[in-house]
């Protein structure tokens, strides 16, 4: 082993155990984006009448007169989240609708968490099955 070996080896120990304390918390943590990407967009799709959450949802956002759209589906817990549009994008600009297969939509709600324009963007959609 050359004189180096011990040495090298701690500072390899040190900087790998500085790195550790990043790692913690939660497993789905993302770090915020809002600087590159502008505001985010989330939130969760229910059932009307149970409140239970509606797996499957299309979410569509679009930007109002542009071709300019994400299109994304809510997960098992009927949850879903994206980026933003864009940082020259204002988001009183974005349409959102929700769409699911055997259901229609009630209610689109949107707040902020607050006025700053890359506050984040949280969607509610109320939807009921369709009558046969």
């Amino acid at each position: 082993m050359n004189r180096y070996g011990p040495c090298a080896f701690s500072i390899l120990t040190a900087i790998a155990a500085s790195a550790l304390p990043a790692l913690a918390g939660e497993s789905d943590y993302e770090p915020d984006d809002t600087h590159e990407h502008g505001a985010a967009y989330f939130g969760e799709a229910r059932d009307i009448v149970s409140m239970q959450p509606l797996p499957e949802v299309r979410i569509k956002g679009q930007v109002n007169g542009t071709m300019r759209f994400f299109i994304m589906q809510t997960d098992d817990d009927g949850r879903f989240k994206r980026a933003g549009m864009g940082l020259d994008v204002d988001p009183e600009m974005v349409t959102v609708t929700c769409e699911k297969t055997g259901f229609r939509t009630i209610d689109v709600m949107r707040r902020r968490a607050s006025a700053a324009k890359d506050a984040a963007v949280e969607i509610e959609c109320l939807m009921e099955k369709e009558k046969k």
